[in-house]
């Protein structure tokens, strides 16, 4: 069971949401269960609220996620679970009201306007706004990312009257514990990985600002359905790109991220790029796929009838690259593994390493001791054996010199904490 889902069609039903083979099923939950999902919504945090056509997400820190389709389970029952949505509902007013705007335009910089904002534009009908208890209510707009929409009021009168919303638990499959042949739910534990590290900052020369301005409308969209670290795929892009040019340079590499043309399309065969697709940070199930073709070549008889993106297309050029970090990801694990194997191929990691180093090392990220492993069997010049720290030079660790890195692995979430020590010490020293 991954999700659970709360309504109130005739009194309050909770349920399991499980998602399988194209078919989702309901599954009751028993009385303990209920409980231990009710305290674990009250006593965490909310880190994120999604809004969609018919229903409402609610994201908590502890990694859960809850669907809301009904806001009749706001309204007092003359039971005992009354004090856990009465709590529930002070923690959406207050994350609406001072959270949510803040965070979201930080990561932004000045009057910017992404992609998604030029293309998505909507107006909010009246049925999706959280209504009177909340006070106030974020647009649609805002809650999926589209920016720059300021904060509605909420109708006063009648609260919970015509107003649908939903809930969702992302996964706790890890979270999960038989007794007496049932499924007993635990609250998930804070998870973020901490890591301290020591690298040169370069985002006051201006390179980090001005790939966020000239790229955007090509790599959100992709960051976002990629299940990417948007920061971190920044900094990866401020590392790789020169100019918004498609032409193949001297060494073979194609375009602002850098695509190595003969690791896609060459004598011997043509890539097929198989990536998960994720929609609100969470995977669909759904894959896409593409054979990745040089422009030079599209006459290729293997190309005929194929869906293919080219490289030497800007737009292609970014999709290919978010989905060739994302295959990375899905080999390693490692965020920052996955980072270098952009660089030197998929395959070299895994060509230096054991399967049990390798395992050792996707869940021990704060453990650095790879970084040689590649240089030291391949050679200096195998590709750029400081490109892990090339890349961290263009993240914006702020003042403080700590960054949240969050990106999806599989059906998990991933949360590292990092600090750049040589900030943070620096800025303590003031």
């Amino acid at each position: 069971m991954n999700k659970f889902y709360i309504n109130d069609s005739n009194g309050r039903k909770y349920y399991a949401y499980k998602y399988e083979r194209d078919e989702v099923k309901y599954i009751s939950l028993e009385r303990k269960n209920i409980s231990l999902l009710l305290s674990s919504i009250s006593k965490d945090k909310i880190r994120n609220i999604r809004d969609k056509d018919k229903y409402m997400e609610i994201v908590f820190e502890n990694g859960l996620t809850l669907i809301i389709d009904n806001l009749r389970i706001f309204k007092p029952h003359q039971d005992n679970d009354d004090k856990y949505f009465q709590i529930l509902l002070t923690k959406l007013k207050s994350f609406v009201e001072k959270e949510t705007l803040k965070k979201y335009k930080a990561t932004l910089p000045p009057n910017h306007i992404p992609k998604v904002n030029r293309t998505r534009k909507k107006e909010i009908p009246k049925r999706r706004i959280i209504a009177g208890a909340l006070s106030l209510a974020l647009t649609a707009s805002l809650i999926a990312g589209l920016i720059n929409k300021e904060i509605a009021k909420a109708q006063e009168s009648s609260p919970f009257e015509n107003t649908t919303i939903s809930y969702t638990i992302p996964s706790v499959e890890n979270n999960k514990k038989e007794v007496n042949n049932e499924t007993i739910i635990e609250p998930v534990k804070d998870n973020s990985i901490k890591v301290d590290l020591a690298f040169s900052d370069e985002t006051a020369n201006g390179k980090l600002e001005q790939t966020i301005e000239l790229c955007a409308p090509y790599l959100d969209e992709w960051i976002e359905r990629y299940g990417l670290p948007r920061d971190l795929t920044y900094a990866l892009v401020s590392q790789e790109y020169g100019l918004l040019d498609c032409s193949i340079n001297a060494g073979g590499a194609c375009g602002p991220m850098q695509l190595q043309v003969s690791s896609f399309h060459n004598d011997n065969a043509i890539e097929c790029v198989k990536v998960p697709v994720y929609e609100n940070g969470e995977f669909t199930g759904e894959y896409d796929e593409f054979f990745v073709a040089d422009a030079r070549h599209l006459d290729d008889p293997r190309l005929a009838g194929k869906n293919y993106l080219v490289m030497q297309n800007l737009e292609d050029n970014f999709r290919i690259g978010c989905a060739q970090l994302r295959r990375c990801i899905d080999k390693y694990k490692n965020i920052f593994i996955a980072v270098d194997a952009y660089n030197k191929g998929m395959y070299a990691m895994s060509n230096v390493c054991s399967e049990d180093e390798l395992n050792y090392y996707e869940n021990n990220l704060e453990d650095f001791s790879w970084v040689n492993l590649i240089p030291n069997h391949y050679g200096e010049n195998y590709g750029d054996k400081d490109y892990i720290w090339h890349v961290l030079r263009y993240l914006d660790t702020g003042t403080r010199g700590e960054a949240n890195i969050e990106y999806n692995y599989k059906d998990e979430l991933i949360k590292v904490d990092l600090t750049n020590t040589n900030v943070y010490n620096n800025e303590l020293g003031r």
